[in-house]
């Protein structure tokens, strides 16, 4: 890690043929192994680049190339597009070295706005409903941490069989204090069959230790003058939620639409919460807040948005004129992703996909 405390190198022992990897701004160093991924080299010496699978599903390990030659294992344009590559922009657990290699990793390089990742001790405050499968998760850490709204820390429980050293990564739920902060929330759902959660779900974990690295990610706000379209699904509603609460202490925030996706009434959460930013929106602009339910029984009654979030867009923005937020599960970004092609820039859409277990094919489970 960037404080030099976590980040474990084998610079004196290189292998036959091993290549050296450098991550930007003094973040760390380590071999490369002859055909062993960067993501894999990486975990193994230390350098805790962001990752779900490390098997090329969830992308969560995108970096830049920025001195090198990397041979790519197999077709990464799900992920990143043909622009990008050619900016350098790469999977790390899809690439192999051919040369000594200098990468930029979103949160771990300096010179970002937010403050530099942390590994640090911490314990369960609390866990609190949020709803039937969503859980508010705070932890007291022993180090500060600075974040932005919108990026996201890995948590483990040290000594367990097979928690341990397979992070689970939640994005921030809360906006940032001004100052450091020793206090995080998250939003965990929970996941049938889920390692994590059903460990968290079982009991009273208050007091239980935990380690958490972060900051991590460079998904948030970008005051582009704007108009903003925020579509956030299920517990995607964490860095949204965030996010907004962020927005909502500028001197002039833009208008902002929140699309909430969540199959019923039962599913939704923070709704207090969501109306009272949007009744104290500052002036003139103005939140508006759309819950949109896929499968609501039809005769229960509800008056909101029904359907999917992506037939309603179009009635409420001008898709040319927006920038746009998406979190939550895959196929409900790429839905949006689709239906926003042809229509808004590129550079204003802006997008984290929620990743759980259920989403991975069985080989990166």
């Amino acid at each position: 890690m960037n404080d030099g405390d976590n980040t474990r190198t084998e610079l004196d022992d290189a292998p036959p043929g091993a290549f050296r990897l450098e991550v930007a701004n003094g973040a760390g160093s380590c071999w490369l192994r002859p055909g062993e991924t960067v993501l894999k080299a990486a975990v193994r010496q230390g350098i805790r680049i962001p990752h779900l699978c490390m098997t090329g599903e969830c992308g969560s390990c995108r970096c830049r190339l920025v001195r090198g030659t990397v041979r790519l294992k197999r077709d990464i344009s799900s992920h990143v597009d043909a622009a990008a590559l050619h900016k350098g922009d790469l999977l790390a657990c899809q690439s192999e070295a051919q040369s000594d290699i200098l990468l930029a990793v979103p949160g771990l390089s300096r010179g970002e706005d937010s403050g530099a990742p942390i590994t640090t001790d911490c314990r369960i405050k609390s866990v609190t409903p949020l709803n039937h499968d969503i859980r508010l998760l705070t932890l007291e850490l022993d180090k500060t941490i600075t974040y932005r709204a919108g990026q996201y820390g890995q948590i483990c429980i040290p000594e367990h069989p097979s928690l341990e050293s397979a992070p689970r990564c939640y994005s921030f739920s809360s906006a940032p204090q001004d100052h450091p902060q020793t206090e995080v929330q998250f939003h965990v759902r929970r996941v049938p069959g889920g390692q994590f959660t059903e460990w968290l779900f079982a009991g009273d974990r208050a007091g239980h230790p935990l380690t958490m690295t972060g900051p991590l990610g460079d998904f948030g706000f970008r005051d582009d003058g704007r108009a903003v379209v925020c579509v956030a699904g299920g517990s995607g509603l964490a860095p949204i939620k965030a996010m907004l609460e962020q927005m909502s202490g500028l001197e002039r925030a833009p208008d902002t639409t929140l699309f909430f996706a969540v199959r019923s009434q039962r599913d939704l959460y923070c709704m207090d919460e969501l109306e009272r930013l949007q009744s104290h929106w500052p002036a003139p602009g103005r939140l508006l807040v759309l819950p949109v339910l896929s499968s609501e029984a039809a005769d229960s009654g509800w008056q909101g948005l029904r359907g999917f979030c992506t037939e309603h867009l179009e009635r409420f923005c001008s898709l040319a004129d927006t920038s746009f937020y998406l979190c939550g599960p895959p196929p409900m970004v790429d839905a949006t992703l689709e239906k926003l092609q042809g229509h808004t820039p590129a550079h204003c859409i802006h997008y984290d996909r929620f990743f759980d277990r259920s989403h991975f094919s069985e080989a990166a489970a």
